[in-house]
């Protein structure tokens, strides 16, 4: 059903923009990425329908042979790649970026070979790298820009760079493919000759602009993919060194900029996809019905057993080598030849990159040709199991629509992003394309006996034994550096530490003598604040009760003073009487002593007239009355100044 739905999709995506605005991107709201951000963008269109058609025709393939866990990490890396074609912002594509991945990565780690785990291990590492430098172009793109559009990038370009290079296997990051493609189970080949690198391809387009050394790079990968397939003898690890130099092509032409490079590298992607399809599937078939993919031990048998040949065992898988090798080579009428025909049209005037893809295409032709003649004209193995119908239908439907798209590349215009016109067939394209083809197959013919027995590159002649093993080496002396500063630093800090917990231990001993000073003070403190608030209880209380003595003395006081006030007044009122009777007496002397300073001076008249009249016997009643009175008031003269 899925399969279906996908193949579905897939050719729905060739109809009107429209259509296909409204079908896809609403289905993929429909299953729950509506929180995601979507958009088909121009360039979205061709790459989606290769993703969406080839990854349906590896499902078919793989449904009778594959592990249920492969199938369903096969859809989501499917699914993965169509939402980075179909994302309208960064964010969007970087999520599926990374999904893709894991789900790769996964895919190669499921076969559970000491070989598939350790290289899966390694393409994870290698391509997650490549994901942080995404990461790292997209912050720096949103910092320049404040938005996360896709777009060629205003700065943080060599971090957009190299992820796309590591992603499309740009050289020397091309090894994560020979790494992982012939590594996993040949029905995860499959999907995986259709999705990874043409990610990178597709993200090309979208991030870089164009340059002469994209060209250049295009054409080298493309020599150098081809010069590497010469040299296998396993049929999947050619045929992912021809992913590489047919991803060169696409490079090369997307590095050209025009209408008619961007439309040929975009329509290589689905067209390499759609015939490395049939040449993967048949790859894997000779695998599972023989047991083996190595290209001397196909052509083993015991002696005197009669032996037929492969292709008679296998027709499908041999017609869909043979199909996969003229369209990979761009024989008309396959489709191959439609893309790079464009790509050659693109490409005029760029003499050095024009001339290595004529290299390379000679190239692919000799290579292929050793692939269809050992593998399956002159193999003689006899196949121990029989092919299931799904595989042998993934092979003829992936073979027929090499032919169909290859007469009729009209089917492929509405989604090309420029439109360019697809009128290739004419008599100069034909034969120029006839001509590669015969000289491949000259050459072949003059090197098949050194190609039959093998060549072997010496082991320095490889891009890991001059660029890998130099920076392993370099990495691991910086690692070592690392780790010996580190130790020592370690051993500082362990000094520092075992100071520094001394300096604590004297620390809190000194704080802990004090936290008991403290302790002894503050209880000191305490005894002494509980004996002042006792004493000035205390002395409040002594205060309270000296208050009401001095308030009851004050009282007394109080009366003693109304007493005092009352006695004096009363003392007064009589001192007042006594002086008013004193006065009276007084004034009652003065009066006397009037009466009797007139007697006495009559008296003293007397008595001065006659010295004899002083004898006693003169005496007289009246002189000793006023004798006594005189003596009288001496008395209380006396007794009132005392």
């Amino acid at each position: 059903m899925m399969i279906c739905l996908m193949g579905f999709l897939a050719f729905y995506n060739l109809s009107g923009v429209e259509l296909r605005d409204f079908a896809i991107l609403r289905s993929l709201e429909n299953i729950g990425l509506a929180s995601f951000s979507f958009t088909a963008h121009p360039y979205a269109r061709m790459a989606v329908f290769g993703f969406l058609f080839v990854g349906a025709l590896a499902l078919l393939y793989g449904l009778q042979v594959a592990d249920p866990a492969e199938q369903a990490l096969s859809l989501i890396a499917i699914a993965s790649a169509v939402g980075v074609g179909f994302s309208a912002n960064l964010i969007t594509l970087f999520i599926f970026w990374e999904i893709l991945t894991f789900s790769v990565a996964i895919l190669i780690l499921l076969k559970l070979t000491p070989q598939a785990l350790r290289m899966g291990y390694r393409f994870m590492i290698f391509h997650v790298l490549g994901g942080l430098l995404l990461l790292l172009g997209i912050i720096q793109q949103s910092a320049a820009t404040g938005s996360f559009a896709i777009m060629p990038p205003a700065t943080g370009l060599i971090y957009f760079g190299l992820a796309v290079a590591f992603k499309a296997a740009f050289l020397p990051f091309h090894v994560w493919v020979i790494w992982g493609y012939p590594t996993a189970s040949f029905p995860v080949s499959v999907v995986l000759a259709g999705l990874t690198t043409k990610v990178g391809v597709y993200a090309l387009s979208r991030f870089l602009p164009p340059h002469e050394f994209i060209i250049l790079m295009g054409a080298s990968m493309a020599v150098f993919g081809m010069v590497c397939a010469l040299m296998q003898k396993d049929l999947r690890r050619l045929l992912s060194y021809h992913v590489i130099s047919q991803v060169g092509y696409m490079v090369a032409g997307v590095g050209v900029g025009t209408a008619a490079g961007i439309d040929g590298g975009l329509l290589h992607v689905v067209n390499s996809a759609l015939y490395k399809a049939p040449l993967f599937m048949s790859a894997g078939a000779v695998l599972f019905a023989a047991g083996t993919e190595n290209l001397h031990d196909l052509q083993r048998h015991k002696e005197g057993e009669e032996t037929t040949p492969l292709w008679k065992n296998m027709p499908v898988a041999a017609l869909g080598a043979v199909v996969g090798a003229l369209a990979i080579s761009g024989v008309p009428p396959f489709n191959g030849y439609v893309s790079k025909y464009l790509l050659k049209t693109a490409l005029d005037g760029v003499v050095v990159a024009e001339w290595m893809l004529m290299f390379a295409g000679v190239g692919t032709v000799v290579s292929l040709c050793n692939l269809v003649y050992f593998g399956f004209i002159k193999a003689r193995i006899h196949p121990q199991r029989k092919i299931p119908v799904t595989m042998k239908a993934g092979i003829m439907l992936a073979s027929a629509f090499c032919l169909i798209l290859g007469i009729w590349p009209q089917l492929m215009g509405g989604i090309l992003p420029f439109g360019s016109k697809l009128a290739v067939y004419s008599a100069q394209g034909v034969s120029s394309a006839m001509q590669f083809l015969v000289i491949g197959l000259l050459v072949f013919i003059v090197l098949k006996n050194v190609l039959e027995k093998g060549i072997k590159p010496p082991s320095w002649l490889s891009v890991e034994y001059l660029f890998y093993r130099p920076l392993y080496r370099a990495v691991l002396r910086a690692c070592q550096i690392v780790c010996t500063l580190d130790r020592d630093l370690d051993q500082l800090y362990e000094s520092s530490s075992r100071l520094a917990r001394h300096t604590a231990s004297l620390t809190k001993s000194f704080d802990a003598a004090i936290n008991e000073a403290y302790e002894r003070s503050s209880d000191l403190a305490r005894r002494l604040a509980d004996g002042t608030q006792q004493f000035d209880s205390s002395l409040n209380e002594a205060y309270e009760k000296s208050g009401q003595l001095a308030r009851g003395l004050a009282d007394k006081t109080a009366q003693l003073d109304d007493s005092l006030d009352e006695m004096y007044e009363q003392s007064g009122q009589l001192v007042r009487g006594l002086a008013d009777k004193t006065a009276q007496f007084d004034d009652t002397l003065d009066a006397l002593y009037e009466q009797s300073g007139q007697r006495s001076r009559s008296l003293w008249d007397k008595i001065r007239g006659r010295p004899s009249d002083w004898n006693i016997r003169n005496l007289n009643f009246d002189s000793l009355l006023i004798a006594l009175m005189l003596g009288l008031f001496l008395f209380i003269l006396v007794y009132f100044t005392r």
